[in-house]
Formats: C-alpha cells, sequence, structure tokens
C-alpha cells in the first residue's frame, strides 16, 4: 500500500463495479475502506452522481468539486425543464412536450441527430385490473411485471421470470386489464407514430443481447446518421456524436422513484 497517493472511482459507471457474485462488494465502499484505512484521499467523479453523494457533497460532509469549463471551450447546453401536468392540462397527452416535440422537429429538418433517455425498458410498466385493483407481480421477487410489446411476454427485470399476457383479471374475471407506465419500447412507438419519416434505432438491455451488439448499434447511430436514438442509460454513458444537439430526457421524474 506504500504505492498509493490517489483513488479515483468513476461513479458514472459504478454499477459495473457491483459484485453479485461471492464474495459481493462494492468498489466504492472497497475504496472508501482502502483510503480511510491509508490515509488517502478518494475523488469520486461523474457528471451525474447519485443522490446520496450529491447529498453530502451539498451538505459539505464531503468536498465538492466543480469542473466549470468543457473541453475544446465548448459551451454548456441549454437546459429546459418542462411540467408534464401543464402539457396535460393544455390537451397533451403524450410524454413528449410540446416544446420537446418542436426540437427534434427542428433537428430533423437541420439533419442533425437526437438522443432521447428514458430509463425504463419494455412496453408498459405494470398492468392492473381497474376493477378489483389486481397487479401482475413477480411470483419470485414480488415487483411488477413489465410488458414487452416485441415478445408480448411479461418479464421481471430482477430475476428475469417470464408469463404469459392475460386479458382476462385471474382474480375477477373481468376485462378491465389496462397497461399503465411507460418504457423504451413504448417511447420508440410513439415517436414512429409522431415522427414518421425519421429513423430511429433502440438501445437497451432487449436491444444488445448478442455479443458486440453495444458497439454495433451505436456504430449504426453514429456512421449511418440516425435520427434518433432511443434508450436507457446506456445512451448517457461518456458517447461522442458531434451531430447530436439535442437530448431529451423523457418523465424524469421517474428518477427519483428509486
Amino acid at each position: 500500500m506504500e504505492n498509493l497517493g490517489i483513488v479515483i472511482i468513476d461513479e458514472e459507471h459504478d454499477t459495473s463495479y457491483k459484485s453479485d457474485t461471492t464474495p459481493r462488494y462494492n468498489a466504492k465502499e472497497i475504496a472508501r475502506y482502502l483510503c480511510k484505512s491509508n490515509n488517502i484521499p478518494l475523488v469520486l467523479g461523474s457528471a451525474t452522481p447519485d443522490i446520496d453523494t450529491f447529498y453530502k457533497a451539498q451538505s459539505e460532509k464531503i468536498e465538492l468539486l466543480k469542473l466549470s469549463k468543457r473541453a475544446n471551450k465548448s459551451n454548456l447546453p441549454e437546459v429546459h425543464v418542462v411540467d408534464l401536468k401543464q402539457e396535460l392540462a393544455s390537451g397533451n397527452k403524450s410524454m413528449i412536450s410540446q416544446m420537446l416535440k418542436e426540437k427534434i422537429d427542428k433537428n430533423l429538418k437541420e439533419k442533425s441527430q437526437t438522443i432521447l433517455f428514458l430509463n425504463r425498458r419494455g412496453y408498459s410498466t405494470f398492468i392492473m385490473c381497474r376493477d378489483c385493483g389486481f397487479t401482475a407481480k413477480c411470483k419470485n421477487c414480488n415487483i411488477s411485471l413489465t410488458y414487452h410489446m416485441d415478445e408480448n411476454k411479461l418479464k421481471c427485470h430482477y430475476c428475469g421470470y417470464e408469463t404469459k399476457v392475460f386479458n382476462i383479471c385471474p382474480i375477477c374475471g373481468s376485462k378491465k386489464v389496462k397497461y399503465f407506465g411507460t418504457g423504451t419500447q413504448k417511447l420508440e412507438a410513439e415517436i414512429k407514430n409522431m415522427f414518421p419519416n425519421a429513423s430511429t434505432i433502440r438501445m437497451d438491455i432487449d436491444t444488445v443481447t448478442k455479443k458486440n451488439s453495444h458497439e454495433e448499434i451505436l456504430g449504426k447511430f453514429k456512421n449511418e446518421n440516425i435520427d434518433i436514438l432511443i434508450g436507457t442509460q446506456m445512451v448517457v454513458k461518456g458517447h461522442h456524436f458531434p451531430n447530436v444537439t439535442l437530448v431529451g430526457v423523457v418523465t424524469a421524474d421517474r428518477e427519483f422513484e428509486h
């Protein structure tokens, strides 16, 4: 340990440092222990720190270091927050705000690319009976099953359990079975309906099951100048696309539900 000087953990990819095999460990916690034991600094680097780390920095429990300038002296992007409740009140029932729709349309006309981020895969995030309130849940994890339209199945995103879709409630026999919530599949379908002439590509765990498919999707988006990339957190991890001039975070407040 005599050669240790500084330990740096990239929080952007912290999930890849969490081992689910024995012995289980979290690299960030191990780094904290090593630094405390050897009296050396620990740097947690991230453009999007987790809430716990951000709170500790805000409350001065740890020191907050900011990068106020971007590489190559690039300008910081303009950020617009749109309240979808107000959109709904004005008659817009879509998950895409009017402002985002207009900016995507502008990008399409200018031949620029767009990335849309929604950290929920699948089509609908849960299915519920409107009469008795029954919700389809995983038999192993007891969490809501997600509807995947491509395979017409209900899936658990934790253990991988799958089951058939039902249109009649197994508890009360009602036909008032409704699909709620939004995932990347549903977002992709809505974008295709909204912009039928735009080319789209989706990147989430469901589309990167084959070897090298992650790189292939990103390469296709960049090299074939596909108009819109839709995906989960995979699409926001340090990529460089010079022609991307617009990024939309869809239903951003859902990230606080975790």
